[in-house]
């Protein structure tokens, strides 16, 4: 076979991990690891749920969700340059989705119910979760990307996926970046939250402290005013901080 010809067929038959179609009993396996870690969390057993996390990475490289948790876990452990990795390969896996495209309705299909199954456990872990508005804004993230994946599964004629990256996902990545020190790639995906849900009252606040950081005070009141309207907390010190800016 000539090698030019050779080349084209290993390109055709590639495929990206970020596309490969996932086995079902390695994401059902995967999936337990990743309520096991969930449940660490709630206990605060960081680095057990790091390791449950870890697993179900290893069982499943194309499973978005515990690439979210383990980032989280990396958080509360303050490993920082970890949790970017984790949270930056979550939402590159998101982003990888954009544009997809099936080979025809029925795979379309079963992929969008699979996501249904998939954001069901989210919310189910998110009710789980002690009452509070950063609480109130994922359950209302999640019951939005649901409403449009079940319009998607509704209308059933589209074999082309519309994805975007989940707003607490950018929160997340934000908030490493930040405690690493990176300020301009902690406003990007804080700017990239707000884009994906203009109601997420703690990416406001934490952009106003970017902006505080970065002595843009004007811009700082703004996304301090931001935060409010959406009913967030604001840390007075903080707003008080801010405001003698002003001045």
């Amino acid at each position: 076979m000539q090698p030019m010809l050779t080349l084209i067929l290993v390109m055709l038959t590639a495929v990206s991990p970020a596309f490969a179609q996932h086995n079902p009993a390695d994401r059902a396996r995967a999936a337990t690891q990743n309520r096991l870690g969930w449940d660490y969390m709630r206990a605060e057993s960081w680095d057990k749920a790091a390791a449950a996390f870890q697993a179900a990475i290893d069982i499943d490289p194309t499973f978005e969700v515990p690439y979210y948790g383990l980032g989280r876990a990396d958080l509360a452990l303050k490993q920082y340059v970890a949790a970017i990795a984790a949270l930056a390969k979550c939402r590159d896996l998101y982003q990888a989705q954009v544009g997809r495209q099936f080979a025809n309705a029925q795979e379309a299909q079963r992929y969008r119910q699979d996501r249904i199954t998939e954001i069901d456990e989210q919310i189910r872990m998110a009710n789980s979760m002690p009452p509070s508005i950063q609480q109130q804004d994922l359950l209302r993230q999640l019951g939005n990307q649901r409403r449009d994946v079940q319009d998607a599964i509704t209308k059933g004629t589209n074999v082309n996926l519309d994805s975007t990256v989940p707003p607490w996902v950018s929160l997340s990545l934000g908030s490493a970046y930040f405690r690493s020190g990176k300020i301009a790639d902690a406003e990007r995906e804080y700017k990239a939250t707000i884009a994906a849900d203009n109601k997420s009252g703690e990416a406001h606040n934490n952009l106003a402290v970017v902006y505080l950081e970065t002595e843009r005070f004007a811009d700082a009141l703004t996304s301090i005013n931001a935060a409010k309207k959406t009913g967030f907390k604001v840390n007075p010190e903080l707003e008080k901080a801010i405001r003698s800016k002003q001045k």
